[in-house]
């Protein structure tokens, strides 16, 4: 059984009048196996950001259906929700979200003091994160004394502390210079590496180069997908760069 499993999936949205509706997304179908690090590449309009939406729980489709590790997310009760996000579910967004009156630490434990967990567990957790994401010096200061890779990878041991399924990121490196963003996109490997699945929206074809799998979205549909297999960073660049230039001209591709 996949970890998610997106089956015909389907959004439709409405005027404020009930008029004709806009199909934002046209019989979706894709899995993600756990352990895959997943991009979703398309232009603005073909449907990511709404996709995005219904995998993170905070839209409903309009047909279709969503399963992670086999429960059907429509099924979860609108009170059980932020639960069942935070339980399920890391976030990573491109402005970082970070709250400027609270430490480092601080931010990075939120989520566990919302579910009520003991400081020790969220001590223990946080130090077996930071070293990894490059945090461990930062923990005392604040959001506003950071550099934006910093409080990107703030942002992203906020998402982990949770230790949750899918890590869903919506153009992580959408803020940070190219150095931030390198430095970022080699955590997620590393992070991939161990074991952490990932599903990344992104513009950037650098970013989606380091997937090992890329999902195209075009007018709410799947266009193409591209597996990384044993092709080189910069060979899976080229092959991502190529799909973009064909899909934009038009021309009819494929899943």
């Amino acid at each position: 059984m996949s970890l998610l499993e997106v089956k015909n999936l389907r959004k439709v949205y409405t005027t404020r009048l009930g008029g004709t509706g806009v199909e934002a997304l046209k019989n979706v179908s894709f899995a993600v196996e756990s352990g895959e690090f997943v991009a979703i590449m398309g232009e603005s309009g073909s449907g990511k950001t709404t996709l995005l939406n219904i995998l993170a729980a905070l839209d409903r489709p309009s047909g279709g259906r969503v399963l992670l590790n086999g429960e059907d997310m429509a099924g979860v009760r609108e009170r059980d929700l932020t639960a069942f996000r935070r339980d399920n579910l890391g976030f990573v967004f491109q402005d970082f979200n970070l709250l400027d009156a609270f430490t480092v630490r601080d931010n990075v434990f939120l989520p566990l003091v919302l579910a009520g967990k003991s400081y020790d567990e969220m001590n223990g957790r946080l130090l077996r994160l930071a070293p990894a994401l490059g945090i461990g010096e930062l923990l005392n200061k604040f959001p506003y004394e950071l550099s934006g890779g910093q409080k990107q990878r703030t942002a992203v041991a906020r998402a982990l502390i949770t230790q949750p399924a899918i890590l869903l990121a919506d153009e992580p490196t959408g803020a940070l210079d190219s150095k931030a963003s390198d430095s970022l996109l080699r955590v997620f490997e590393s992070l991939n590496a161990q074991g952490q699945t990932i599903l990344m929206v992104t513009h950037s074809v650098t970013a989606a180069s380091h997937a090992k799998r890329t999902l195209f979205l075009r007018d709410g549909m799947i266009y193409h997908q591209l597996y990384r297999g044993n092709r080189t960073q910069g060979e899976m660049f080229a092959e991502i760069s190529h799909t973009l230039t064909v899909m934009t001209s038009g021309e009819n591709g494929h899943a």
